[in-house]
């Protein structure tokens, strides 16, 4: 899957346990908006080659049409490569901006404060779509809009910060609580060593 493949490109992750991706009905929005255009830009062209004889009309206007078509690809990666992932480390937004660039947010889980959703305009509501916020400490907002049923992501969220949230891990604890009782046995055993030493030395001077 293109995704998946970019994904392991540009996100440096261990383990991905959700994805959250954009609503399919932002793509047939920008598609119905480019189709228009384009057909906006034909009959223009056809109605100024009727009454206009210039040799480089069709060659303006095909670079044109092939310009705006090349715009609309880029413009539908940046959103079809936009993700928001769920990882045993936090969440990572991608965020693709024009062409080669992107922008790369992360944080901890254990940071997150609330999540909120919303639907701003009717035709989020006619195709289902929200727009989610994630607020963390300090105030600070992560917005990711345009997605499918919010709540279930929101509670995907706030499992996984339950979950993972450092400092709660039993795997984190053991280290921490063997060190500790290696520590003490070292201890105990030079203890002993000496009391041993002494021990025999003592008996070695009763036999003299």
């Amino acid at each position: 899957m293109l995704r998946k493949q970019i994904m392991k490109r540009y996100v440096k992750v261990d383990e991905i346990f959700h994805v959250i991706w954009h609503n399919a009905s932002v793509f047939i929005k920008l598609t119905l908006r480019t189709l228009l255009f384009l057909l906006v830009l034909y009959v223009l062209f056809i109605v100024l080659d009727k009454y206009m004889i210039r040799p480089y009309l069709p060659w303006f206007f095909g670079i044109l049409g092939i310009g705006f078509f090349i715009k609309y690809i880029i413009d539908f990666l940046n959103i079809y490569l936009d993700w928001l992932i769920l990882s045993a480390g936090g969440i990572t937004m991608f965020m693709r901006e024009w062409l080669f660039e992107y922008k790369t947010d992360f944080f901890e889980r254990n940071k997150i404060e609330t999540v909120t959703n919303s639907q701003n305009s009717f035709w989020d509501k006619l195709f289902s779509r929200w727009n989610i916020s994630i607020k963390l400490e300090h105030g600070i907002e992560y917005p990711f809009e345009n997605i499918n049923d919010p709540k279930r992501e929101a509670e995907k969220i706030l499992k996984y910060k339950t979950q993972f949230s450092p400092g709660t891990s039993v795997d984190k604890a053991i280290p921490i609580a063997d060190e500790k009782m290696s520590i003490i046995a070292e201890a105990l055993s030079e203890v002993v060593k000496e009391y041993m030493d002494k021990k025999t030395s003592e008996e070695n001077e009763e036999d003299y």
